[in-house]
């Protein structure tokens, strides 16, 4: 059976945090990607 990345919640964590503070940076500059509703839950 493969590896998900939900078989690593602190890794699965720290990638959701640092994607959204990246994604913060750049909504000022008008790039919306990801939405601000982005999340593991999600997939």
């Amino acid at each position: 059976m493969g590896l998900a990345i939900t078989d690593f919640p602190m890794l699965a964590d720290f990638l959701h945090v640092w994607g959204l503070a990246v994604a913060d940076f750049f909504r000022p500059m008008g790039i919306d990607f990801p939405p601000a509703n982005w999340s593991l839950g999600s997939i």
